[in-house]
């Protein structure tokens, strides 16, 4: 249908799948044509859909030029989550109990954050402030003081 330059790469085959999976699963009109020939796009691309330049050959012969934009973004926004996904200190995983999680949510809630972010953000300072003063041999806590 258009005739566009852009190639799905092997690497992004995965969100143009995904992007057309949910169009087509969820806007039964998404193909713009007649029922018949809609059908038959979506039979051909269950056969495609695992081949990255098969993929390719189906997008150019049934996207029209909103559609690519549409596919193109989707792929845009994959990459940039997975560029960002690279830079992200890696997660850990810590039991607390209840009345904490409660504590936790309802200050990310107020605060308008996540977990991670209320810890970082109420407790960040003060921990910073002791760790230096560890550091330095600066121990301004009260226990010292008495």
């Amino acid at each position: 249908m258009a005739d566009q330059n852009y190639i799905i790469r092997q690497q992004d085959k995965n969100a143009a799948v995904s992007f057309i999976d949910n169009q087509i699963a969820s806007n039964s009109h998404w193909l713009t044509m007649d029922d018949t020939q809609r059908l038959g796009a979506e039979l051909e691309y269950q056969n495609v859909r695992h081949d990255s330049i098969a993929l390719n050959e189906w997008c150019q012969k049934w996207l029209n030029e909103t559609q690519w934009v549409q596919l193109k973004n989707a792929i845009s926004i994959a990459r940039d989550q997975i560029e960002s996904q690279k830079y992200r200190p890696p997660l850990k995983t810590i039991g607390i109990t209840y009345t904490a999680w409660q504590i936790l949510s309802e200050l990310a809630k107020h605060d308008g954050v996540t977990l991670s972010e209320v810890i970082i953000n109420r407790l960040g300072n003060n921990w910073l402030n002791l760790y230096n003063g560890a550091e330095t041999g600066n121990y301004s806590n009260k226990s010292n003081q008495s």
